[in-house]
């Protein structure tokens, strides 16, 4: 098994990284419109419930199994007191100034910001969208800590194979079943949770932990695990898709239950490593386009839940169609997050964490 250069370049994982971050953009447009706005069809109701429900189950498994890997990458670059550095200022600090100001102005936007008025709220919902970039920093935390314990021989070789089964779509069977032991991270619609608080909802942490050790494995499986994923890449895509929308459908005709909890969890794995792969399948390079997205999505996911809901809020009166309004809100909180992106970021020292 060949070995990551530690200079290699990984476009396609990059710009998966960054899709990932510019989907919550679109996931939370539709769940703040299914909140606020009232006028929506049967019909679109289906649809955007559908495109919610699939994009869920695999957008943060997917990012957590590219923070695992683009952790390892790190270290093998900088060292471990490199990479904690790194997170300390592209995580740790992030979340120290970025978590009060966003956090009051969503709420001021809301129309809300009475609830910060009340301790127990604070303490329930402190992180709005923010809670997953705490639960990396926590994940980082561990990694550098493990990191730090010397590594047999064996261990390596087994964490070099294990990279490679991972991506196996007989083996990736396995997780979901052990899962369903004990499912306290899906909700009673089978969609992974999430949890806002400042206390570290277990369940929920063990979940995204699976996939950013499966990063990490995938890492150590070198070249030839990335290039394996790369050719399941269409079948894991399909059995993913496939199996979230039964997964989906089931919700609609019959009673929630374990294989409605089954389909979901094959949905998340078969989605988080086939989507991967089909990135670093599809793109061996990057133009100009790619590379302004991977600048900018951190920024854009950090500042735009007020926008969106300033976009929502203006744009509720001409009462549009729902898919309608949300499109149009979605490019306005997009372009308005790049504009200040260039204003407030480009040349200046926030550029150097975020």
């Amino acid at each position: 098994m060949a070995k990551m250069k530690s200079e290699t370049r990984f476009y396609g994982l990059d710009a998966a990284r960054a899709s990932m971050m510019l989907l919550g953009v679109l996931l939370h447009g539709l769940v703040f419109a299914g909140q606020y706005l009232d006028n929506h069809s049967v019909v679109e109701d289906l649809v955007l419930n559908g495109v919610y429900f699939t994009f869920h189950a695999f957008r943060l498994p997917a990012f957590f199994v590219l923070a695992g890997f683009f952790a390892c990458v790190l270290i093998e670059r900088r060292g471990l007191d490199g990479f904690m550095r790194n997170r300390g200022m592209r995580i740790g600090l992030v979340l120290v100034i970025f978590t009060p100001i966003v956090v009051t102005v969503t709420l001021f936007v809301k129309d809300r910001l009475v609830l910060l008025g009340n301790f127990e709220v604070i303490v329930r919902r402190g992180f709005l969208h923010l809670w997953f970039v705490y639960y990396l920093l926590i994940f980082s935390v561990v990694l550098f800590l493990v990191s730090r314990i010397r590594t047999s021989a064996r261990v390596i070789e087994f964490q070099a194979r294990a990279g490679i089964w991972i991506s196996d779509p007989r083996f990736l069977v396995i997780a979901p079943l052990f899962l369903l032991i004990a499912p306290g991270f899906l909700n009673k619609d089978s969609l992974i949770r999430t949890s806002t608080s400042f206390v570290p909802d277990l369940p929920l942490l063990g979940f995204y932990g699976i996939f950013f050790v499966i990063g990490t494995l995938l890492f150590h499986a070198g070249t030839t695990g990335l290039e394996l994923l790369s050719k399941r890449a269409y079948l894991l895509c399909a059995i993913g898709l496939v199996s979230a929308q039964f997964a989906y459908g089931w919700g609609w005709t019959l009673t929630p239950g374990p294989l409605r909890e089954f389909a979901s969890m094959v949905a998340s794995f078969y989605l988080a490593l086939g989507i991967i792969g089909l990135f670093h399948r599809l793109i061996s390079t990057t133009g100009p386009a790619w590379k302004y997205l991977s600048r900018t999505s951190y920024w854009v996911y950090l500042v735009h839940p007020p926008i969106l809901w300033a976009s929502l809020r203006l744009l509720k009166p001409f009462d549009l169609p729902v898919s309608t309004t949300i499109a149009i809100a979605l490019i306005g909180a997009v372009a308005l997050s790049f504009a200040t992106f260039e204003l407030f970021v480009r040349r200046t020292a926030m550029s150097k964490i975020v």
